[in-house]
């Protein structure tokens, strides 16, 4: 346990400074784009905000990026530490997504000040539920987009030994035609046939509907919760994790 926490510290320490910078953006962003761009209602000023939310998902790929970078800067320390990858992996990603947690915990309670400048936008008892399932849609995807990263750059570091700065073109292409074989994997029947196997229908609320005529959102079909979905995703998440990690340790640390 000292030795993970002794990991979560060293990481800490590696991007704290960009963790204060993003708290920072997330403040400059909406209002700067509001003094550019003004907005008759406060509407505009919601859009922005919603928007530095959604940029969230690309949050684990930068601070991943600087805590890998930085490990490979220093590889006669990072290759023969005694953690395993695993113990490595979850000190990073933990912090990670403890960062990006963070930032859209703040970034959200922005918005939520925001809007009590604007109560004729949205009743504040149905704007504080939405924003909280919003934010929670968007730390699940920075999960899936984490480690579909961290894949791609065990990918890298196995080809740069080898073939130098060709990793960044190789690698860019192996992501476009994964892109491309998984678009192909999802039109297929098999596919349809194994996600749609539970599907439940959400019905529509008095809050959906309050959420939508106040961001002008129209729910024409009933929505729905595809759970065999999620489930295809976490497994090939989880096989994507294994695969990397195992890949990185004998590959790369090796």
């Amino acid at each position: 346990m000292s030795q993970f926490r002794g990991l979560l510290m060293k990481d800490w320490t590696i991007i704290k400074g960009y963790v204060l910078l993003a708290l920072l953006l997330d403040v400059i962003i909406p209002l700067g784009l509001a003094m550019l761009f003004p907005f008759e209602s406060s509407l505009g000023l919601l859009v922005y905000c919603a928007t530095v939310m959604i940029m969230h998902i690309l949050v684990p790929i930068v601070l991943l990026s600087i805590l890998f970078t930085k490990e490979m800067d220093h590889p006669d320390i990072f290759f023969h530490s005694s953690a395993s990858i695993h113990k490595i992996n979850a000190s990073k990603f933990g912090i990670v997504l403890f960062a990006t947690a963070l930032s859209l915990i703040w970034v959200s309670a922005l918005t939520f000040v925001f809007m009590l400048f604007a109560p004729d936008l949205i009743e504040m008892s149905n704007f504080l539920p939405f924003v909280a399932a919003f934010a929670a849609g968007i730390l699940f995807f920075s999960v899936l987009v984490a480690i579909i990263y961290y894949f791609y750059l065990t990918l890298f570091y196995t080809m740069k030994p080898k073939i130098g700065g060709f990793a960044y073109i190789v690698t860019f292409g192996l992501f476009i035609f994964g892109m491309e074989m998984w678009d192909r994997v999802m039109a297929t029947q098999l596919y349809t046939a194994v996600t749609d196997f539970w599907v439940m229908r959400l019905d529509q609320t008095e809050f959906l509907t309050n959420i939508a005529h106040g961001l002008m959102i129209s729910f024409e079909n009933r929505a729905t919760l595809q759970v065999g979905q999620l489930l295809v995703t976490a497994l090939l998440l989880v096989f994507l994790y294994l695969l990397s990690a195992y890949w990185f340790e004998k590959k790369v640390r090796a």
